[in-house]
């Protein structure tokens, strides 16, 4: 199993949190691979957005960047290591950099006046000046921070922008995006937020997982996965992480 590099993870909790929030530890960690199951048969929305999604097509020796807010951070979890992206990382086993700052997203850039320039196209100009790291697959999460925008054209054209720098930054690079996946009741405050966020991926060509259309989060099972109303707990990381290695099977079969 490859080892899995965590970048610094500072920044501000996440938008509309229940409560203050102190920034993830830096971590480095394997994780142990996901054992997928069975699932149930998609619904007629799954099933149409799967079909219309693009794919992506994994280079012979994939290296990974996941990019994210607090959710990549693994806030939530007990320890950082058993965020989703750490447990998505050890499942896949390719060289992965796990990059999170709570309290970011597409169009906002951090802290309570928005001022602290740490968007995601931002942070992806810092990786890339690094020529030591070249990332062939990025991995974007997030969107709940920016529902504090409040203008979903400006997070739209945020998002598109944000991928197609990373193909500047590296040239045939596939982009994933995973939106907004917090448990309910927050996530349906998230609905607005989340379409713009894949509209925004949509203008990309980018594929998008859909936690929230999905239905990923439930009034049923929220509170067993709830963390502290705005993030998940380590169930719900190792849940989301299931659910993303099954949308990333379609996307890349």
């Amino acid at each position: 199993m490859l080892a899995v590099v965590a970048f610094g993870l500072a920044g501000l909790a996440l938008a509309k949190q229940r409560g203050p929030t102190e920034a993830a530890n830096t971590a480095t960690a394997a994780q142990p691979a996901v054992t997928q199951t069975a699932t149930a048969a998609p619904t007629p929305t799954q099933t149409a957005a799967a079909v219309q999604q693009p794919r992506i097509q994994l280079p012979a020796e994939p290296v990974v960047l996941i990019l994210g807010d607090s959710y990549t951070a693994g806030v939530g979890a007990d320890e950082p290591e058993q965020g989703w992206a750490y447990v998505v990382a050890g499942s896949l086993g390719f060289p992965t950099n796990i990059e999170g700052v709570p309290g970011t997203g597409f169009a906002w850039g951090g802290g309570a006046q928005d001022d602290l320039a740490l968007e995601y196209g931002v942070r992806l100009q810092k990786i890339a000046d690094d020529p030591t790291f070249i990332p062939n697959v990025l991995i974007l999460q997030g969107g709940q921070n920016d529902s504090l925008i409040g203008n979903p054209d400006e997070i739209q054209s945020a998002t598109a922008a944000t991928i197609e720098s990373a193909r500047k930054f590296w040239p045939g690079v596939q982009v994933v995006v995973l939106g907004p996946s917090a448990p309910q009741p927050f996530a349906e405050e998230l609905r607005d937020t989340n379409t713009a966020v894949r509209a925004g991926a949509a203008a990309a060509k980018a594929p998008f997982i859909d936690a929230s259309e999905s239905g990923w989060f439930t009034a049923a099972n929220s509170q067993r996965f709830n963390f502290d109303g705005s993030h998940v707990n380590t169930a719900g990381h190792r849940y989301i992480a299931e659910k993303f290695l099954e949308s990333w099977t379609g996307l890349t079969q």
